[in-house]
C-alpha cells in the first residue's frame, strides 16, 4: 500500500477560509449572526432563488429530521422513500412512527423515477422523499405531477446536489422542500452544517422557529430587548417546542469562503469525470454512469461504475492506496428498518455492483492517472 491514501471524497479549503474564519473572530461574536444570513444569501443566489426561502441549520441530516416535523408525519402516515437513500432519510420517517414505504430506482442512474413511485402510492401516502443520486438530477416533472395529483408532498434530498439543474432550475427548489449537506466531504464545507429550501412563509416560519429553540419570530435576543425599553429582558416566551440546530458565524464564513469558489471546483470536478468515462470506456467488463439527458446539469458529485467484481477491485484498489466505496446500502438491507422481505431488484444490482472511485476537486492530474492505471492493471487480470 502507498504511504498516501488518495480519498474517494475531500475538502478544498485554504487561506480563503482562515481570512474569513480570523474576520468572525475578531468580532468576538461567534454564534449564528450576520455571517450566517450573507451565507444563506449567497447560496440562494448560487441557486438563483429568493433568499427568503432558505433556512440554514446544522447538518443535513437534521434537515431531513426537520422535513418530518414540518410535514407532521404520523403513525398513520405512509412516506415513500426509494430503497437507495442515505439511512438518515429513513430513520426520520421511522422516528416519527410513520411508515417507510419503499421503492425501487434505475439500475444505473441509481435515481428513482415516477414509474417507480406511482405503484405504492395509496391514500395513506403523505410525501414522497426523492434523493438526486451523485448530484444528478432526478427526472422531475413527471414525480411533480404524480404528486400533485395525489396531493402527495414532494421533499427533495439534494445533498449531493449543490448547485445541480433540472431544466434551468435547482434541485431543491422544485417540490415543497429541499435540503443540502456541507460535511466536510461534500461539494462545498462548513465543516458540518445545511440548508433548507421552503416554498411557503408559513413553513419557513415554523422551520426558523424548531430549528431555534421555539422562539417567534418577534422574540428577540436578551441584549436587542434590553436596548428596546424591556425592563425584564431576560424573560423568554416561545410559541412551540424547539431545539438548537442553528449555523455558526464560523461555519458561515467556511461556506462564504466555499461559494466564492464553488464555480471553480465544479469545472474540476466535470473534467475529472469527463477523463474518467473517456478512458474508462474502452474496458468491456464495466458500465460508467449513464449519459445526462437534456436539461440536466449534475453537480458531479459522484462517479460511479458498475461491475460483478466490483468487491475485488474495492480491495485491489485499496491495497494499492486508492479508496473507494458505495453509496448508499438500500435501506431495505438494513436490519433495524425490518424490511429484509421487500424485493427491490434493481437495488440490489446496485448495492452488488456499483462502487464510486475518488472524485473531489482535490484530486490532482497524477491522482486521477494513478487511479486509471490500476483499473487496467486490475482489467488485465480478469
Amino acid at each position: 500500500m502507498s504511504d498516501s491514501m488518495i480519498n474517494v471524497f475531500q475538502p478544498c479549503v485554504g487561506q480563503e477560509e482562515l481570512q474569513l474564519i480570523a474576520e468572525v473572530l475578531q468580532t468576538n461574536w461567534l454564534g449564528h449572526g450576520s455571517v450566517v444570513q450573507e451565507f444563506e444569501a449567497a447560496f440562494a443566489s448560487q441557486l438563483k432563488t429568493d433568499p427568503g426561502q432558505f433556512v440554514s441549520t446544522t447538518s443535513g441530516t437534521e434537515a431531513i429530521f426537520l422535513a418530518a416535523e414540518l410535514f407532521d408525519f404520523k403513525s398513520d402516515d405512509e412516506i415513500i422513500v426509494p430503497s437507495i437513500s442515505f439511512i438518515a432519510v429513513g430513520s426520520s420517517v421511522v422516528a416519527k412512527h410513520a411508515k417507510l414505504v419503499l421503492c425501487d430506482v434505475d439500475p444505473h442512474s441509481l435515481n428513482v423515477t415516477a414509474d417507480y413511485i406511482a405503484p405504492y402510492i395509496t391514500e395513506k401516502t403523505k410525501a414522497v422523499i426523492v434523493t438526486h443520486y451523485g448530484g444528478v438530477p432526478c427526472d422531475m416533472d413527471p414525480i411533480l405531477d404524480l404528486c400533485l395529483a395525489h396531493n402527495i408532498r414532494v421533499i427533495e434530498d439534494s445533498a449531493c446536489a449543490v448547485k445541480s439543474f433540472y431544466k434551468g432550475k435547482a434541485t431543491g427548489t422544485l417540490g415543497d422542500m429541499g435540503l443540502w449537506s456541507f460535511e466536510a466531504g461534500k461539494l462545498i464545507t462548513t465543516g458540518d452544517g445545511g440548508m433548507v429550501y421552503l416554498n411557503s412563509e408559513e413553513l419557513i416560519t415554523n422551520a426558523k422557529e424548531q430549528l431555534y429553540l421555539g422562539l417567534t419570530g418577534s422574540e428577540k435576543s436578551g441584549i436587542d430587548r434590553s436596548a428596546t425599553g424591556h425592563e425584564q429582558w431576560w424573560e423568554i416566551q416561545i410559541g412551540r417546542p424547539g431545539r438548537r440546530a442553528i449555523m455558526n458565524n464560523i461555519a458561515g464564513a467556511i461556506g462564504l469562503a466555499q461559494l466564492n469558489k464553488i464555480d471553480t471546483f465544479l469545472v474540476r470536478r466535470k473534467a475529472i469525470y469527463q477523463r474518467y468515462s473517456k478512458e474508462l470506456a474502452q474496458y468491456s467488463w464495466l458500465t460508467s454512469p449513464p449519459l445526462h439527458g437534456d436539461g440536466i446539469e449534475p453537480s458531479y458529485y459522484f462517479y460511479w461504475i458498475q461491475l460483478k467484481r466490483r468487491d475485488e477491485l474495492a480491495q485491489f484498489l485499496r491495497e494499492h492506496g486508492v479508496y473507494s466505496t458505495f453509496r448508499y446500502w438500500p435501506l431495505h438491507k438494513v436490519p433495524y428498518f425490518e424490511q429484509s422481505a421487500t424485493k427491490l431488484p434493481n437495488s440490489e444490482f446496485a448495492s452488488q455492483q456499483t462502487l464510486l472511485l475518488p472524485l473531489h476537486q482535490a484530486l490532482s492530474d497524477d491522482d486521477v492517472t494513478r487511479v486509471l492505471e490500476l483499473m487496467k492493471t486490475f482489467g488485465g487480470r480478469l
